[in-house]
């Protein structure tokens, strides 16, 4: 015989979600979490200033009602709805027993949160909506006050833009390095309200310093070290100091791939000749440029998606095509020997490179069909940094969504070298300095705080505890000196030899 008395306030309740969901429909703004709490807080100062009576009356009298934000008050004890600011149908009804959409018991779960500490939180439950014929999502803050709780509740989903981060990553033309980092950071680190992740594709390079710094929606990025550094030198050419932008963490090293065909066996037999750079604009192209300049090679730039400048090279209508990305690269795992196609090999490693570059291998592990077993092919790598704008902590809402995905971010690090996640998250050690640059302050306190000292010696990285795997690198500039050193220094002929050996072991 209980079912009737216990139905028909969940009827009469459920009515009420369904005004809620009609005024849904129309509003022109949806309550944010931050206004909800601070709605809540209200109702407390009225409720320890006043009492409950007046605290009742008030919010029935719709004193607190903004948009599709009200409050409503529950006694601890039964479940007794004691106010609606409203539906006045609810009010004095006894709803312990209301279920929502998926049969769980939201008015337990209320007088749980308000009953165990700390005494407050969100409670996340769905309630039919006869106007869309949808599911509304509905999220509620619930607080205890005295011998009652008050909640006040937001739509989830009409919460666009917070705990949302968006990261520019690189163009699906070129290597897949960058989207898979941005793709692998949604998926290890989106956690519902918490915390969302939006992958955006970019160009690279440059451009993505510029998104970071003026892109709206655009909160983090990805770029390489050489050409941030050749962004901070070009602007103090002009008397700039560059303080827009900031680094989160160092994160690993890319590979120059520079594929020719088998009569070309050395970058000096690529002057004059026609050499694809990838897209305009971004990190392969910046990059490449430097590096032939370095090497004082003249070369015939053109601009092609990968896919399209292999089948070039094969058919001889341009001479070679070069990527820098995270080795292996998906699209020349797809290369073999019997294409007619090699890796050209970078040699040397000129002193001019020291600071922005380093040595590196692409080794038949790597390339299993383009490299014969036990070969080695010499190249060189540009570190990738995760950079963000500088927010000042009085943008408070900019500052935090940074703030929280570097506190999601950080202590996760392990979780991302687990397949299918790209290897390269084997070589991140996030206490890696870059010289010359700030890291975000949130970022570096977190390090501040959960880093204990380690030793350094010479190549090894400091607060090795938050090193993920077992590839820590060096610092990029090979000087022996500690990587937390933000000056650079001449580097020692000896000392760079025994570099080149620490890394040739490594290989």
């Amino acid at each position: 015989m209980r079912l009737v008395p216990v139905l028909l306030p969940a009827l009469i309740f459920g009515a009420s979600f369904v005004a809620t969901s009609l005024q849904s429909v129309f509003a022109v703004e949806f309550g944010t979490r931050d206004e909800a709490t601070a709605m809540a807080r209200r109702v407390q100062e009225k409720f320890r200033k006043d009492g409950p009576d007046a605290t009742f009356k008030a919010i029935n009298n719709k004193a607190f009602v903004d948009r599709d934000l009200y409050p409503w008050v529950y006694r601890l004890s039964d479940g007794t709805n004691m106010a609606d600011a409203l539906f006045p149908a609810v009010r004095g009804k006894h709803l312990i027993d209301l279920k929502d959409q998926d049969g769980k018991f939201i008015t337990r779960e209320w007088i749980r949160i308000a009953t165990t500490p700390p005494y407050h939180g969100w409670s996340n439950y769905r309630w039919p909506n006869p106007v869309t014929n949808t599911v509304d999502d509905i999220s509620s803050w619930i607080e205890r006050m005295g011998d009652y709780l008050v909640g006040v509740g937001i739509h989830r989903y009409e919460q666009p833009n917070e705990n949302t981060i968006g990261i520019i990553s690189g163009s699906p033309n070129s290597g897949d390095t960058y989207l898979q980092i941005a793709y692998d950071l949604a998926e290890v680190l989106n956690d519902d309200d918490s915390l969302r992740i939006l992958p955006i594709a970019g160009i690279g390079g440059p451009r993505n310093i510029r998104d970071v710094r003026y892109l709206r929606g655009v909160d983090i990025g990805l770029t390489q070290t050489s050409i941030l550094n050749n962004f901070r030198r070009s602007n103090e050419s002009m008397g700039q100091t560059e303080n827009k932008i900031v680094y989160i963490a160092k994160l690993f090293d890319e590979e120059v791939h520079l594929v020719a065909r088998p009569n070309i066996t050395s970058i000096e037999q690529l002057r004059g000749l026609k050499v694809n750079l990838d897209a305009k604009g971004s990190g392969t192209s910046y990059s490449m440029r430097d590096l032939f300049n370095t090497f004082g090679i003249e070369v015939e730039e053109v601009s092609m998606p990968q896919l399209e400048a292999l089948q070039k090279v094969r058919s001889g209508e341009i001479a070679a095509t070069a990527l820098i990305a995270g080795k292996p690269v998906s699209s020349m795992l797809k290369l073999s020997r019997s294409d007619g196609l090699h890796f050209v090999p970078i040699p040397s490693y000129p002193r001019q490179l020291i600071g922005d570059y380093l040595p590196a291998t692409l080794a038949h592990e790597d390339y299993p069909e383009l490299i014969a077993p036990g070969e080695n092919v010499d190249t060189v790598a540009v570190g990738t940094v995760l950079i963000a704008y500088n927010w000042p902590k009085t943008n408070v809402d900019r500052y935090r969504r940074v703030q929280r995905f570097v506190e999601a971010f950080f202590p996760r690090i392990g979780d991302f070298q687990r397949p299918p996640h790209h290897p390269k998250w084997r070589d991140v050690n996030i206490a890696a300095v870059l010289p010359g640059w700030t890291r975000f302050e949130a970022a570096q306190a977190w390090l501040d705080s959960h880093l204990q000292a380690a030793p350094r010696s010479s190549g090894a990285p400091a607060a090795a505890a938050v090193t993920a795997g077992p590839a820590a690198r060096p610092p990029l500039t090979p000087t022996g000196v500690a990587s937390g050193a933000d000056q650079q220094m001449d580097v020692d002929p000896a000392l760079y030899q025994e570099f080149l050996k620490w890394r040739q072991l490594r290989r």
